[in-house]
């Protein structure tokens, strides 16, 4: 116990004489300036990145709180539930990236970067933007066809919302979707040649201008069409301004062509791409179906004091996951040192200092949270205590697994998160249905902490142990050798 102690002590100590050294005005200085060694350049980039990173999320939170008091008194509680679906939407269509974007692309275009092949990295990026330019033309053409005989009213199960109205705010995300599709190839690109402070940079300018959006909007009590039409259009505006700068001012040799297009670097595309997609599309089915099912079970207006509710009570998790996901390249750098005493240490403590720091928190949001959403969102949103219970279990399951999620991706053991995020989306949705019927708002919430439970606990617990008795033998294994090359010689 008490070399573990003083292991700690030590590895806390390294962190703040590092951490006083960037502080050093010498060094923040230098964050700005490239540096001739591959390793120190790429250190700075990781600071910046991370340091932006970090920016883009606290007002991401910010203004997913901020949005609620500016547009629920205005809209009411049909017509918000009805936005709030719509987001959701709007969220799981632009994370689909069809497997031909996010961490494939960057796969590829990684290993083209590191063998400064610039002509496969063209070919690369050439065939993901036409084959999704591909995409959106056939889901355009779909949708021109299927959208007029589309009962909007009855999907929503809306009664004060003109049908007008409804009909052109869900033709407006249809087509801001459509033409992001093709857009997302963006922050792949920028993360593949670690300049991932830039689409960082482009995020928060987006944020900002859709607050500003929001704000204008809401002064001027806007229908829902032209909510749509602020927020989306804006984004969208901004994300056409960042490829303009991506192929024409930062990367002139990526610039998608039609004749640089190959079948075979679609094909791989999709092939790395697809267990990422599996990934992306159980997380969307975890953490946004709520609004889809709330709708079509309890109505729209159920919709808002769910989410209201959800945007409390699960921030103690979404800061921990702030504080921890630095973790990520440090398990890496570990493993590659073969310290598994250290991966296992900085495994145990960042659990424990993530229970011992979220539980008082979680605690103390569930026992302010009536008090708290009846001040921000006003007495029609405020939930019963069943559904601030369920959501603080469920908020609790994060904080427990966040450091063993952290792990899993550092070592970039992808099976056991795949399998239980599959299992827990289907979960998910298949208990929120089930329990809703039978329980409400509260069965929702029920559904999300049961799935946690039954299947993402012990299959990243299972993961997780696998991984250490792996590395108890390794280390086993290089300590044998060690003492056997000390013998000979």
């Amino acid at each position: 116990m008490s070399l573990h102690l003083s292991h700690a002590l030590s590895s806390v100590k390294r962190t703040v004489s590092r951490v006083k050294g960037l502080m050093n005005p010498r060094a923040l200085r230098s964050l700005f300036k490239a540096h001739h060694n591959p390793g120190r350049e790429r250190y700075r980039r990781a600071s910046i990145t991370a340091s932006a990173s970090l920016i883009q999320k606290t007002l991401t939170i910010a203004i997913s709180l901020i949005s609620v008091p500016l547009t629920v008194h205005y809209l009411g509680a049909e017509r918000y539930g009805v936005w709030l679906t719509i987001s959701s939407l709007l969220i799981w269509l632009s994370m689909t990236d069809f497997g031909l974007a996010g961490n494939a692309l960057v796969n590829v275009l990684s290993e083209a970067h590191g063998k400064e092949d610039r002509r496969a990295a063209q070919e690369y990026t050439s065939s993901a933007v036409w084959a999704l330019i591909v995409i959106a033309v056939l889901l355009a053409v779909a949708t021109l066809a299927s959208f007029p005989f589309i009962p909007w009213s009855s999907v929503f199960k809306v009664t004060t919302v003109p049908p007008h109205e409804l009909a052109v705010a869900c033709a407006l995300t249809l087509a801001f979707f459509i033409m992001s599709v093709p857009l997302s190839v963006q922050y792949s690109i920028y993360s593949a040649y670690q300049d991932g402070f830039l689409s960082n940079v482009w995020g928060i300018a987006i944020n900002v201008a859709s607050l500003v959006a929001l704000v204008v909007v809401s002064r001027f009590h806007g229908s829902l069409p032209e909510l749509v039409l602020a927020l989306s259009g804006t984004r969208t505006v901004l994300a056409l301004m960042n490829v303009y700068y991506l192929f024409f001012r930062r990367y002139r040799w990526l610039r998608p062509s039609p004749t640089a297009v190959r079948w075979h670097c679609i094909l791989r595309l999709f092939r790395v791409g697809f267990k990422y997609l599996v990934v992306q599309l159980g997380a969307l089915g975890i953490y946004q179906s709520q609004p889809m099912i709330i709708t079509q079970i309890l109505g729209p207006t159920q919709v808002m004091i769910f989410v209201v509710a959800q945007k409390i009570i699960t921030l103690p998790a979404d800061m921990i996951y702030l504080v921890t996901a630095p973790l990520i390249p440090a398990f890496g750098e570990a493993k590659a040192r073969n310290d598994w005493k250290w991966i296992r240490g900085a495994y145990r403590n960042a659990t424990l200092a993530s229970v011992a720091t979220g539980v008082p928190v979680i605690l103390a949001i569930a026992l302010m949270a009536k008090p708290l959403i009846r001040v921000w969102a006003g007495p029609a949103a405020v939930p019963d205590t069943s559904l601030i219970l369920w959501l603080s279990l469920y908020n609790l399951c994060c904080i427990v697994l966040m450091a063993g999620g952290q792990l899993l991706t550092g070592l970039e053991r992808l099976n056991g998160p795949t399998l239980s995020i599959t299992l827990c989306a289907l979960g998910t949705i298949g208990f929120g249905i089930l329990f809703g019927r039978w329980i409400g708002l509260s069965g929702v919430a029920a559904a999300m902490g049961v799935s946690k439970l039954l299947f993402f606990f012990p299959i990243q617990q299972w993961a997780v142990r696998r991984i250490f008795a792996a590395g108890t033998r390794r280390t086993i294994e290089t300590t044998i050798n060690e003492v056997a090359s000390s013998h000979s010689i």
